[in-house]
């Protein structure tokens, strides 16, 4: 089996879906709007943080659902801290009153967060390089040679 084979399809699949819900939910907290006439994109996250008090708690809570996530998918506990202080960030200056709001717009630790879970999926899904013939040829040829060795002894004895 190669090591492309050893990422079984159910398993691809899964990874895909997992992919497009955290990209769709991400969305849809992070850059879902559009500000007419700008590039400034935005979602639910820094509406919902125009709540006072309660509404950054919201944000928090809401985008740990991505971090679960990461975590039914294999993500390992490096990628999950990062992926952890990117929403602890924007929750502790979210709560600065006017300046957390504008930064919540800006930062976006959902949309990082889901590029950061691609990106190591898409790594943890591509092939191995392939081995240089010697190398997948080393062992098994020297246990050919001792067994040749091993006979010939046996003969001149």
């Amino acid at each position: 089996m190669t090591q492309q084979e050893s990422t079984t399809a159910p398993e691809t699949i899964r990874y895909e879906q997992s992919l497009a819900r955290i990209d769709r939910y991400a969305r849809l907290l992070d850059s879902q709007f559009r500000v007419p006439f700008t590039r400034i994109r935005f979602g639910l996250d820094p509406l919902i943080g125009l709540l006072p008090g309660i509404g950054d708690l919201a944000g928090f809570g809401l985008s740990l659902y991505l971090i679960v996530e990461a975590i039914k998918v294999g993500a390992g506990s490096k990628l999950v801290t990062r992926m952890l202080g990117n929403v602890l960030v924007e929750f502790v200056v979210g709560l600065v009153p006017v300046a957390g709001d504008a930064f919540d717009l800006f930062w976006r630790a959902n949309d990082r967060n889901a590029a950061m879970l691609r990106a190591h999926l898409h790594e943890k899904m591509a092939p191995a390089p392939p081995r240089p013939a010697w190398r997948r040829w080393f062992w098994p040829g020297v246990v050919i040679l001792i067994g040749i060795a091993v006979v010939a002894g046996l003969v001149v004895l």
